[in-house]
C-alpha cells in the first residue's frame, strides 16, 4: 500500500469515528450505519441498552442527454426502532446469514416506525461526497424494498427466527 493510500484510508476511518461525537452517539450505535456503507444492505446491532438498525434505500438517477448517471444511496440509522405500522403483504425471497438458502417470506409493503434517533446518510458516487444529517424527526415511513429490509432487521433484534417457506417448495414452471 503506497503511503497515499494509507493516508487517505485512516483519515476515513478518523471521519466514520468522529460521526458519533457529532451526532452525540456512542459509537455502537453507529455500527449498522458504517456496516451499510461499508458492505451495502441493511444491517442492526443490539446490545443490553441499544438497538439500532440502518436501512438503505437506492435511487438510479440518469442522465439520458449526457448518458451519465448515478445510483444514490440513502442510509437511514434508527436508534431504539419499533414499527408502529404495516400495511400489506408482500411475499419475497430473503437470505439471512445464518440460513443455507433464500427463504419465501412475508413483509409489510409499508411501516411507519418511530426511533429514539433517526440519521440519514446520502452517498453521492458521481460527486464524490457522502452527506450525514440529522433530519429532526422521530417518525418516519418507508414502503417496498426498505420497509421489508426494516422489517428483517427488527426480526433479528427481537432474536426471532426468519421464517418462512424453504426455496424448494417452490416450483419450475
Amino acid at each position: 500500500m503506497e503511503p497515499a493510500d494509507l493516508i487517505r484510508d485512516l483519515v476515513f476511518l478518523k471521519a466514520e469515528k468522529d460521526l458519533a461525537a457529532r451526532f452525540g452517539l456512542s459509537p455502537e450505535a453507529l455500527l449498522p450505519f458504517i456496516f451499510s456503507l461499508r458492505f451495502g444492505g441493511d444491517w442492526s446491532y443490539a446490545s443490553e441498552n441499544l438497538r439500532a438498525v440502518s436501512v438503505m434505500k437506492k435511487t438510479s438517477v440518469y442522465d439520458e442527454e449526457t448518458k451519465l448517471g448515478s445510483s444514490l444511496e440513502e442510509v437511514y440509522l434508527l436508534v431504539n426502532p419499533a414499527i408502529k405500522e404495516g400495511e400489506g403483504t408482500v411475499h419475497r425471497l430473503e437470505k439471512c446469514g445464518n440460513k443455507p438458502a433464500r427463504l419465501l417470506v412475508e413483509r409489510p409493503f409499508r411501516v411507519k416506525v418511530r426511533a429514539d434517533r433517526i440519521l440519514k446518510m446520502t452517498i453521492d458516487p458521481l460527486a464524490g461526497e457522502i452527506r450525514v444529517e440529522d433530519p429532526g424527526k422521530k417518525e418516519i415511513s418507508f414502503e417496498g424494498s426498505p420497509a421489508y429490509g426494516l422489517a428483517h432487521e427488527i426480526e433479528h433484534l427481537e432474536k426471532k427466527e426468519i421464517a418462512g417457506k424453504d426455496l424448494s417448495e417452490l416450483r419450475f414452471v
